[in-house]
């Protein structure tokens, strides 16, 4: 599957907008997926992230609006490495949380993630044998649970 003329000329587009030239853009797709990596300095990526990542998930969003349609569904954004980066930290998190929960046999709460950080936990656990995740609560007081599996 490749993204028409249009679609690429809208990604290079909004980009522009933020003064970021198409030679930094790499679009890849794999199946329902189009991944959008921007190369730009980590110093200067923070602007384009912004707090708790907003101003990167805002931009992916805006993104998956003008991508979206009956074969891409998924739209994965990446500004200057920082999604790698995070999902390093998603991933020690998680192995620490799971630790205390096999430990303690009881449910443990994630703090405070996004949408999309959320979405990458529950992926983590969603083959595991004995833990599960699931969440809640409601907008910013939505938590990610980790729990020991009912048998």
């Amino acid at each position: 599957m490749t993204l028409t003329d249009d679609k690429l000329a809208h990604i290079n587009q909004l980009f522009s907008y933020l003064d970021i030239s198409q030679d930094h853009i790499q679009v890849e797709i794999d199946d329902d997926t189009v991944s959008i990596s921007v190369d730009v300095p980590e110093e200067e990526a923070g602007i384009f992230i912004g707090r708790y990542a907003n101003t990167l998930d805002s931009i992916q969003l805006i993104l998956s609006l003008f991508l979206r349609s009956d074969t891409i569904h998924h739209v994965h954004l990446d500004i200057g490495g920082y999604r790698g980066r995070r999902a390093d930290v998603l991933r020690e998190m998680a192995d620490r949380i799971a630790t205390d929960v096999i430990e303690s046999n009881s449910p443990r709460a994630f703090p405070p993630l996004s949408a999309t950080e959320r979405r990458a936990i529950h992926l983590i656990f969603e083959d595991h044998d004995t833990l599960t995740t699931y969440s809640e609560g409601m907008g910013y007081n939505r938590r990610l649970i980790l729990a020991v599996k009912s048998v």
